[in-house]
């Protein structure tokens, strides 16, 4: 686009267009609400419970997710130039604050687009560089305004580092800094950048119980996560100087973590705290031999989520990478299991043992027994009994729940015979008809499914002892269990 023209910050705010989605609980009649939400905004507010539905200028959508005493809804309003969102910003909040309700897991998400036919930058957004974005924005101007978003499982920080398997020193980092900056390309960063490429950034740093009575702050930060994506675009040929500082801590540990990266000698002697094990065995030629395998998901907790301490596992026969008496926070942690760990992050297809988890969102996990759960997302979760889950919002499909829930919903999940829900909680069932019968072979008597454990003998899958009688743990997982608590 040529050489960047120079704006002044209400130039660029001119040429700026932000969408918003409310999310909060009522218990008003959705007509109420309408009607009280199409007042604040001038809009036709439309009622669906279908995501398919996108607002245009002069309709806004109001999303309920499911019917109960207390529903929980999304207002979403349609990307509009920036000074005309910002008395929207006022009406609404101060509508939900004195109407509605907000809780931990709930956000104000904020995207933008730039009108590049008047706004002459260098790059477009779906041109931009996001690791330049990423290393301008300065996270604790959100915190200083809205601390518990800090430990948020809505709002991970976008400081995050990739393992690198080339040696890069100190003077070379910037240099390969695109290469060490994880893109944070999920719904629950900071900052989104799964739509970059279509022109449109995402903030979601805005929430937790108190956000709607913060208007203020909400449009500081508004103005802010503006200058600074319109500042990433310039593409400028040298690094200020809060960008030279900010890769200097963020990269802080990276000299001596990436040595042992590459030399598990290294990591031995420097991580003498974390135990490493192959097959539950500490021997070094073993890890030696499976440092290539082992390396990446270990230190990606390192870089990110803080792990110092613990005990790290690889089962050769599983293929599975297990964790034990260890601290981590704060990262993307992927085929884990886990054993008597407190954990805040993101999991995907993990179990947990005797674990604390709290501020964090799980996905696709199982969670066998002796866990607590506190102000987390779950999402595709089996939950056994002997389980605590605690402020959590539970998302299934028809994957067992069945252990004490306090304070949480719970939504499209099968209830266990232990399930005990207090007065707190809310159970949300599917509403949709069952098909109807066809002339296709009906078979009335109990399916048997067992030829399909005979595929992979090592599964064994005999129950956790929920509602269809299951009364005994994974063999395979029972014998890694009491192994470990020998250690």
């Amino acid at each position: 686009m040529g050489k960047a023209k120079s704006y002044s910050v209400l130039e660029v705010l001119n040429f700026s267009d932000v969408g918003l989605l409310f999310q909060f609980y009522s218990t008003k009649e959705s007509n109420f609400i309408i009607s009280d939400l199409s007042a604040c905004t001038s809009k036709n507010v439309l009622l669906t419970n279908e995501v398919k539905y996108n607002p245009t200028y002069s309709n806004a959508i109001l999303l309920k997710e499911y019917e109960a005493k207390r529903s929980r809804y999304q207002f979403i309003i349609a990307p509009q130039n920036y000074h005309s969102i910002l008395p929207i910003i006022d009406s609404v909040t101060k509508w939900i604050a004195e109407s509605a309700e907000t809780t931990y897991d709930t956000i104000l998400k904020m995207s933008l687009s730039f009108n590049h036919h008047n706004l002459e930058t260098p790059s477009t957004i779906s041109g931009m560089n996001p690791t330049r974005l990423v290393l301008k924005f300065d996270e604790n101007f959100i915190y200083s305004r809205f601390p518990e978003q800090k430990h948020s499982p809505y709002a991970l920080s976008i400081k995050t580092l990739a393992p690198v398997t080339t040696y890069i020193n100190e003077k070379e980092i910037a240099q390969n800094i695109n290469y060490l900056i994880t893109l944070p390309s999920a719904e629950y960063y900071g900052i989104d950048f799964s739509n970059y490429t279509r022109g449109i950034l995402e903030c979601n740093y805005i929430g937790g119980k108190e956000y709607a009575k913060k208007p203020k702050e909400i449009k500081e930060i508004l103005e802010y996560f503006i200058i600074k994506s319109y500042q990433g675009l310039l593409n400028e040929e040298y690094y200020a100087q809060f960008e030279v500082e900010e890769m200097k801590r963020i990269t802080e540990d990276f000299g001596k973590i990436q040595m042992a990266y590459v030399n598990p000698d290294i990591f031995l002697k420097e991580f003498k705290e974390l135990k490493v094990y192959v097959d539950l065995k500490t021997s070094v030629q073993m890890v030696k031999t499976f440092w290539s395998v082992i390396r990446k998901p270990l230190f990606e907790m390192i870089l990110n989520g803080k792990l110092r301490k613990g005990q790290f596992n690889y089962d050769t026969q599983t293929g599975k990478f297990q964790l034990r008496k260890a601290a981590i926070g704060g990262t993307l942690l992927k085929n884990l299991e886990f054993f008597k760990c407190e954990i805040t992050g993101v999991m995907e297809n993990c179990t947990f043992q005797d674990c604390n988890v709290v501020n964090s969102r799980a996905y696709n996990s199982k969670f066998i027994q002796g866990n607590k759960v506190i102000n987390s997302y779950l999402e595709g979760a089996s939950i056994n009994k002997n389980n605590e889950i605690v402020k959590s919002y539970i998302v299934n499909n028809e994957e067992i729940v069945n252990c004490t829930v306090k304070e949480s919903i719970i939504k499209f999940a099968t209830p266990g015979k232990n399930l005990i829900l207090d007065e707190n909680s809310t159970m949300i069932t599917a509403t949709q008809a069952l098909p109807e019968k066809t002339d296709a072979v009906q078979i009335e008597e109990i399916r048997d499914y067992g030829w399909i454990k005979d595929m992979n003998k090592k599964s064994n899958d005999v129950g956790y002892g929920n509602s269809y009688d299951r009364n005994k743990y994974l063999k395979n997982e029972d014998k890694i269990i009491k192994n470990y608590n020998k250690n």
